[in-house]
């Protein structure tokens, strides 16, 4: 891939789950000038859905998430913007596979001739991942 990966802060949490709930939480990013690289929710199966989050600037989620009042999890994923074509995925999955690296989850879209996606890996695979792709 001609793109350049980087390490990404990414950050996870819950919701109430009722309606506008996540209209609230976007209103609150766009109060505190916080954009996002990333954003998608998924039902947790206990009721409360789940929102995971790449800011651009992670500092500033950092401080909006502190007085938020809401429980965050940071971690650590790759993020990459590319050309779209065909076989962009298929290349970079079979070189971490290759390396021995099992990939833990991994996001993607297209749109247009742009292609992105955001990776994570166990983090004791983290390093060597950093490694093979930076």
């Amino acid at each position: 891939m001609k793109g350049r990966w980087q390490l990404v802060s990414f950050f996870a949490l819950s919701l109430p789950n009722r309606p506008g709930e996540l209209a609230r939480f976007a209103d609150q990013l766009h109060g505190a000038g916080i954009n996002l690289l990333g954003l998608w929710g998924y039902a947790s199966g206990h009721g409360e859905p789940r929102l995971s989050c790449v800011p651009q600037v992670p500092g500033a989620f950092r401080r909006w998430a502190a007085s938020s009042g809401l429980v965050i999890e940071e971690s650590e994923a790759l993020y990459l913007q590319d050309e779209d074509r065909p076989g962009a995925l298929v290349e970079t999955l079979d070189r971490i596979a290759s390396a021995g690296i099992n990939v833990a989850a991994v996001e993607c879209v297209s749109s247009g001739d742009a292609f992105g996606w955001f990776l994570w890996a166990d983090e004791s695979d983290m390093e060597a991942l950093l490694e093979l792709l930076l």
